[in-house]
C-alpha cells in the first residue's frame, strides 16, 4: 500500500484491512510512506499487535509507482494485492479475490470501488458534488467489460486500476512491476495493463469484489488539483505508446500546437492555454463560487466545471510534455 501523508485515511484503510474474514497468519500488510513522515508512521506502528504482520517502509517522494514495486519487494507471498491508502475493504476482500485466481490464475484481478457513503452525502449537498457523483457514475460505466467464460460477475477488461489490484508474484515480475518513470500516480496502471496484455496475462473486472473509496477530494478546488497532478503522467504514457496514444482525442487536443493541426484545433489550443492562465483560471473559479452562492441554475454551473476540469487537465499535461 502506497500512501503519502493521509494518515486519517490510512488509519480507516489499516482498520478495514485487519478485519479480513481471513487467517491472520495468512497475509500480511506493507505500507510504503512516500513522505517518510512521523505521523504516519505512528499510525502504522499502532497496528502492530492485532496479528498480523504490519510492517512500513519509507522513502521520500518517489511516487506511488516505486512504492507499490518497493513493497512487492519487501512481501513474503506468493500472491500481491495492491490496495490504495483510500480504500476500505470489506470482510470478504482477500477472500474474494482468491476465489477469482483459483478460476483465473494467469490474470490481474480488479475489484470494484465505488464512493464511500460519508462522501457521497458531502458531495449530495453542492452543485459541484452532483456533478461529480454523476462522472462517477460514467466511468463506472466506462469501465465495463465483457463477461467471462459466462459469468456476468468477471469481466474481461482493457485495463485495471491499481487501487484494488492482486495477481501473482512471479507475473508481476514476469511483466516488470510499475514503471518507475511515472513520477505520480495517475497512469501507471494503465502502463502495467498494457504490458500485462502483451503478456498474454488475462485482465478481469470481479463485481463480487467490491470495495468503499474513501475520497477526501469532494470540493471542486480539490478535485481539480487531482485531475491535475494526476494529468501530469498521461504524457509519459503517450510517448511510450505513441501508436496506441498520440491520435487519441485527449492527447491531440493538449499537446502543443504541431503543423498538422487544422485551423479549428490550432484555435482551441490557443484558447486553452490563455484561460490556463493561473489569473484567468482564478477568475472562472470565482465566477464558479459566485453561482453557487447564488444558486444558479445546475446546468450552466455544470458547463463551467466541465471547462475548469479540462483547463486543469490540459495544464496538468503541458507541464510534464513540456519538461
Amino acid at each position: 500500500m502506497p500512501t503519502f501523508r493521509r494518515p486519517e485515511a490510512l488509519h480507516k484503510t489499516l482498520t478495514a484491512l485487519l478485519a479480513l474474514d481471513y487467517p491472520r497468519d495468512r497475509y500480511e500488510v506493507i505500507v510504503v510512506d512516500d513522505g517518510a513522515d512521523d505521523t504516519t508512521s505512528n499510525v502504522v506502528y499502532a497496528f502492530g499487535d492485532r496479528g498480523v504482520s504490519v510492517r512500513l517502509a519509507a522513502q521520500l517522494r518517489r511516487g506511488a509507482a516505486s512504492a507499490r514495486n518497493r513493497g512487492a519487494r519487501l512481501a513474503g507471498g506468493e500472491w500481491l494485492l495492491f490496495c490504495d491508502d483510500d480504500i476500505i475493504t470489506p470482510p470478504s476482500h482477500l477472500a474474494g479475490h482468491r476465489d477469482a485466481h483459483a478460476r483465473h490464475r494467469h490474470a490481474l484481478v480488479a475489484g470494484t470501488f465505488e464512493l464511500a457513503p460519508p462522501a457521497v452525502a458531502i458531495l449530495r449537498a453542492t452543485p459541484f458534488g452532483r456533478y461529480r457523483i454523476e462522472l462517477e457514475r460514467q466511468f463506472l460505466a466506462e469501465a465495463q467489460g465483457e463477461p467471462l467464460d459466462g459469468d456476468v460477475d468477471r469481466l474481461r477488461v482493457p485495463g485495471v486500476s491499481a487501487a484494488n489490484l492482486s495477481l501473482r508474484r512471479d507475473l508481476f515480475w514476469t511483466i516488470g512491476g510499475f514503471d518507475e518513470e511515472f513520477p505520480l500516480a495517475g497512469a501507471e496502471d494503465q502502463d502495467l495493463s498494457l504490458r500485462a496484455r502483451a503478456a498474454d496475462a488475462l485482465l478481469v473486472l470481479d463485481t463480487n469484489i467490491p470495495c468503499f473509496h474513501n475520497d477526501h477530494y469532494l470540493s471542486r478546488r480539490a478535485y481539480c488539483a487531482r485531475e491535475e497532478r494526476s494529468a501530469r503522467t498521461t504524457p509519459f504514457l503517450v510517448r511510450k505508446y505513441p501508436a496506441q496514444f498520440e491520435d487519441v482525442p485527449y492527447a491531440r487536443e493538449n499537446r502543443p500546437i504541431t503543423a498538422d493541426d487544422p485551423p479549428r484545433l490550432v484555435v482551441k489550443k490557443l484558447l486553452k492555454a490563455a484561460l490556463a492562465n493561473r489569473l484567468l483560471l482564478e477568475l472562472l473559479h470565482a465566477m464558479a463560487r459566485a453561482g453557487e452562492a447564488a444558486r444558479a441554475p445546475e446546468e450552466p454551473l455544470r458547463r463551467l466545471y466541465a471547462g475548469l476540469l479540462g483547463l486543469h487537465l490540459f495544464r496538468g499535461f503541458r507541464r510534464s510534455w513540456t519538461t
